[in-house]
């Protein structure tokens, strides 16, 4: 039946079921969307050609309460079923389940869109309650046979189904849908082979919600890669592609979004504080001591500067202004846990650029109050030169600070 036309198919699958015929012989019934009455179903082969090697059909409708929206499926991997499609090894890599036997795998970027992606979805219990608040967390592991690796790896909340009928990418353009998106809220490329990493966020219900969508919603030109160099640890030829490893989805209702740990208990948010001291300046004082006096100091990982150092800010302005031919260097410095920070967490772009960050905030504040670009220059310094040694927590937010400094 795989070469006659729909109508002449059609036609053909209403003889069986009228029982004008007993037998009907179809290549790929699944394929064709044949809709028929079936007590049951037999394959020939569970394995498919794919232009590389032979691997397992996409079986992830096998999953109880999990399966895709679009006509290519994802992936099912089982420690029960060896080969392509086992756990830990398989055609894509090798990991370990986050929990349990089994997890799942999704294609979410291709080079030159060349491969369609692939989604998982699922229907929750019961609908969402409007105004409230959910933690939603999954892990993800990228395989090790990916030659990149992406960002935008989001779960997508909806009161009605995403469907596609054909294979494709899912993308939303539409700004209301991608804010039902839940990724991380720090960008972060995922890029760990052999360890899972969290995605996790808040969610506030609209109400109604009832399912679940995981996968790449983004367009390529938004989505942000990092092309790897192949692990030595699994042979075999990388793939064009970044291919995902899925597991222990997680979705429960929170009255505090802070009870929402998306650090998994590994870090504990420390106290917030501003160092800041009411600047007396006596005019006659030379200026390079002026603007020292004049530093602009920072919350804990943050690079916001505070509406309460305008008054430095604008002294600064002043000087420039009285001195045309002065031009500064803005050194942006890091505290000694900031640090810690980093290297606890080195794909973190925020914080591996904060002292830069930083230092950028402050000259953005001056070249919107008219001071020219040609003036400034931004500088990170890190944590190499503390104003104050020690870690007390007012020593260090002396630390957090962004110095004027005379290019001579």
């Amino acid at each position: 039946m795989g070469s006659l036309s729909p109508k002449t198919r059609n036609a053909q699958v209403e003889l069986y079921q009228s029982g004008d015929v007993d037998f009907l012989v179809a290549t790929d019934a699944i394929g064709m969307g044949i809709n028929m009455d079936l007590d049951h179903v037999y394959f020939s082969n569970l394995k498919k050609f794919d232009g590389r090697k032979l691997r397992k059909l996409n079986q992830i409708n096998v999953a109880n309460d999990w399966y895709s929206p679009t006509s290519l499926k994802a992936d099912l991997f089982s420690s029960s079923v060896p080969g392509d499609i086992g756990t830990p090894e398989n055609i894509y890599g090798k990991e370990f389940p986050k929990e349990g036997e089994n997890y799942a795998g999704i294609l979410t970027y291709s080079y030159n869109n060349k491969k369609p992606r692939t989604y998982l979805q699922s229907m929750l219990i019961k609908p969402l309650a409007s105004g409230l608040n959910y933690c939603i967390k999954i892990h993800v592991s990228l395989s090790d046979l990916s030659k990149y690796a992406i960002d935008n790896i989001g779960v997508y909340i909806s009161q009605e189904p995403v469907t596609l009928d054909k294979k494709g990418d899912i993308i939303f353009n539409d700004k209301t849908k991608l804010s039902a998106v839940v990724t991380n809220e720090k960008s972060k490329i995922y890029k760990s082979r052999y360890k899972w990493e969290t995605i996790c966020g808040i969610y506030q219900a609209d109400g109604k919600e009832k399912y679940v969508t995981i996968g790449n919603f983004f367009n390529n030109k938004d989505t942000e890669y990092e092309k790897l160099i192949k692990s030595d640890k699994f042979p075999g030829i990388q793939f064009p592609e970044a291919y995902y490893y899925i597991d222990n989805v997680e979705l429960v209702l929170v009255e505090n979004p802070d009870l929402c740990d998306c650090n998994n208990g590994q870090k504990k948010k420390r106290e917030s504080i501003v160092y800041h001291l009411d600047v007396q300046v006596d005019e006659k004082l030379p200026i390079d001591v002026k603007l020292k006096k004049f530093s602009i100091y920072f919350d804990v990982e943050s690079y916001s500067v505070d509406p309460m150092f305008d008054n430095n800010l604008n002294n600064v302005i002043d000087i420039l202004k009285n001195n045309p031919d002065l031009k500064l260097q803005l050194n942006g410095h890091i505290d000694n846990l900031e640090k810690q920070a980093i290297n606890d967490d080195p794909e973190n772009k925020i914080l591996k650029n904060l002292g830069n960050y930083r230092s950028k905030s402050v000259k953005d504040f001056l070249l919107k109050n008219g001071v020219s670009s040609d003036r400034i220059t931004a500088e990170d310094l890190g944590s190499d030169q503390p104003a104050f040694k020690g870690n007390s927590m007012f020593n260090m937010a002396k630390n957090r600070r962004v110095e004027f400094v005379i290019i001579k």
